[in-house]
């Protein structure tokens, strides 16, 4: 009877939709045993019923061919569901901005909608958990800053303009509760601490993140920001 009742509910999506088996569950199922419908719907892949994507993670197959993941804009909408649950990082970030042109196809994505311990390689995405809040825009911005600090030097034709601005930008919205609360939910590099001190400091922002450091430790910090802000 409950397989009959999941197929029911599964006819009952459009072509390509997503299916999170937590929220699945409990939305819909929870007259069952949460492990029954674990079970049941890793049946219905097995039978070709549904695709699987990750843990956790099925979709309902276009023309019942599970071999076609759901198209890539519907995959970043799920990850990301228009920055409220997730959001993109790496080269596709950098190039959003203006500050570096690239021909890669990959994204990169962090996001608090499914919960997994290491990355997953899905269709053009790189999926990574890290469970903030997405919908502040300072969190935003922060974590942005961040992982700018990490990679920016990979680019010597990065644009400094662009650069600056979204360095300037970001001192302006700055908050150091958040960014201790990005800090719990993802762990940066001392380096890229200390590069975010200077940056503040640049830009006459308060901040306590000599705390943080060791004041016995010589940070490397990037060229290109050193060349945007004219250290």
């Amino acid at each position: 009877m409950y397989t009959r009742d999941i197929k029911q509910w599964i006819f009952s999506l459009k072509e390509e939709e997503l299916i999170l088996v937590k929220q699945a569950y409990e939305k819909n199922f929870t007259g069952m045993k949460e492990a029954t419908f674990y079970q049941l719907l890793a049946r219905l892949n097995e039978e070709k019923v549904i695709g699987k994507i990750a843990k956790g993670l099925y979709f309902k197959p276009k023309n019942n061919d599970v071999t076609i993941l759901p198209s890539f804009e519907k995959l970043l909408n799920f990850f990301t569901n228009k920055n409220k649950n997730g959001m993109i990082v790496g080269e596709k970030m950098l190039e959003s901005y203006g500050i570096i042109t690239t021909d890669s196809n990959q994204y990169k994505v962090y996001t608090n909608v499914i919960e997994i311990k290491t990355k997953r390689f899905i269709s053009n995405l790189v999926i990574e958990n890290v469970d903030v809040d997405y919908k502040n825009d300072v969190v935003r911005k922060t974590i942005e800053v961040l992982e700018l600090i990490e990679i920016i030097d990979n680019y010597p034709n990065a644009n400094i303009e662009a650069l600056e601005k979204v360095l300037k930008e970001f001192s302006e919205l700055f908050k150091e509760d958040i960014l201790f609360k990005v800090l719990m939910a993802k762990t940066y590099k001392k380096r890229n601490i200390a590069a975010l001190k200077i940056i503040l400091d640049h830009y006459n922002v308060a901040n306590n993140l000599s705390r943080q450091l060791n004041t016995a430790s010589k940070y490397s910090f990037p060229k290109k920001i050193e060349e945007a802000l004219k250290l």
